[in-house]
């Protein structure tokens, strides 16, 4: 049976509360839209300096804004994949973590971000995600309603062998979280999420962040959702919003045995 699922688009700051309200009136409207399912972007809840996200990193389970995931997904009877957030982690350093949250307001799944964006961009644009983030070590697809969950961060987005390790555990839908860098965004960020969605057969849900968040981070958007056949079903224009898109898993069955490619795969054999 299909299903909405939506993209949350944000211009996340350094202020915590004012972000988390931002998030809730976005996730709302997509729920008045019909939502079943929906998903946050990367840092959804803070961005910042390096120090300022280390000291505002939380708890897992009971940090505010894991709390703020679990009341939303409760009090509205939904899903929710928390974009990112930064776990405390051993050593002075964080996880980025992202949360599948159910309608219970139970955490169904964890995973932590397992390719840090360390990069030298044009114009001097310097990221070294390693100095103050912990990798992630493994990634699998958590059980839910809609089928098995794949999760992703960003960075994530440029290793497909993740997301055919999902897609052969049997994944069908996989969420990319992001903060796309505006100069990188503007030349892979639609081609890498089609490219990972027509390898694997899957629907990619990539909500993102957009804008300038400080004077040294901007981010593309144009959060969307991709269809198994690499159709972009839905696309985010350039502000804070939420898309939906209609998830329909006969279409992906239909996608899967015409072109079994998952079947024919040397590591499935």
């Amino acid at each position: 049976m299909s299903f909405i699922a939506a993209a949350v688009q944000m211009t996340s700051g350094n202020n915590k509360r004012e972000n988390i309200k931002k998030a809730e009136n976005l996730l709302k409207r997509g729920v008045d839209l019909g939502a079943k399912i929906l998903s946050l972007p990367e840092n959804f809840s803070f961005i910042g300096s390096e120090g300022e996200v280390t000291a505002e990193s939380e708890d897992v389970e009971s940090g505010e804004s894991a709390e703020f995931l679990r009341s939303f997904a409760s009090k509205y009877g939904v899903w929710l994949v928390g974009g990112s957030i930064p776990v405390k982690a051993d050593g002075g350093k964080i996880f980025n973590t992202s949360l599948l949250v159910n309608e219970n307001g139970e955490i169904s799944g964890k995973y932590n971000k397992i390719h840090l964006f360390d990069v030298d961009l044009a114009g001097g644009e310097t990221h070294r995600e390693s100095d103050y983030v912990e990798k992630g070590k493994t990634s699998v697809p958590f059980d839910s309603p809609f089928g098995k969950i794949g999760l992703s961060v960003c960075y994530d987005l440029r290793f497909p062998e993740l997301y055919l390790s999902l897609a052969l555990d049997g994944a069908r839908l996989v969420f990319v979280p992001a903060a796309f860098t505006l100069e990188t965004g503007k030349d892979h960020w639609e081609t890498l999420l089609r490219a990972r969605a027509i390898e694997n057969q899957l629907y990619i849900i990539a909500p993102a962040q957009f804008g300038t968040h400080n004077k040294k981070r901007k981010t593309y958007g144009n959060s969307m959702i991709v269809d198994p056949w690499g159709k972009v079903i839905a696309r985010a224009s350039d502000k804070e919003t939420v898309v939906i898109a209609e998830i329909d898993p006969s279409y992906q069955d239909e996608i899967r045995k015409r072109i079994p490619c998952l079947q024919h795969h040397l590591l499935k054999n």
